[in-house]
C-alpha cells in the first residue's frame, strides 16, 4: 500500500510542478523586451507560425538588417510586418515593441560601425 501512495505523491507532484512552470511561462510572454537583441529573439519565435510573407520579411529584412546595422532595412520590413492582417494581438504588440527598440537604438548613435561580412 506504501508503494502505490508513492507513486501517487510522485505523479501528483510532478502534475503540480508542470502546470506551476506552465503558468510561469505565460507570464513571461506577455512582458515587453527590455533590449532590441531580446526582442528580435521573442519575434523569431511569434513568427515562426506565421505566414510565409512574414516570415520572409522577418527574416530577410529584420533580422538581416539588426545584424548587419542596416537600420533602415529592418525598419521597412516591421512596417511591412505591422500590416500584415493576419497577425494576433500579442504578435502585433511584438512588432511594436521592437519598432521601438529598433528606434531607441537609432536615436543613442550606436549604430556606428556594422561588422565585417
Amino acid at each position: 500500500m506504501k508503494t502505490k501512495s508513492g507513486i501517487l505523491a510522485i505523479v501528483v507532484g510532478g502534475m503540480v510542478f508542470v502546470s506551476g512552470a506552465g503558468c510561469h511561462k505565460n507570464t513571461e510572454a506577455t512582458e515587453a523586451p527590455k533590449t532590441l537583441e531580446d526582442g528580435v529573439a521573442a519575434l523569431r519565435v511569434s513568427v515562426a507560425t506565421a505566414s510565409p510573407e512574414v516570415q520572409s520579411n522577418y527574416y530577410n529584412g529584420v533580422s538581416y538588417g539588426i545584424r548587419y546595422h542596416d537600420y533602415a532595412r529592418a525598419s521597412a520590413a516591421l512596417q511591412q510586418i505591422a500590416s500584415d492582417p493576419s497577425l494576433t494581438d500579442q504578435q502585433k504588440k511584438l512588432v511594436s515593441d521592437v519598432t521601438d527598440l529598433l528606434k531607441q537604438k537609432i536615436d543613442s548613435g550606436q549604430n556606428a560601425t556594422p561588422p565585417a561580412h
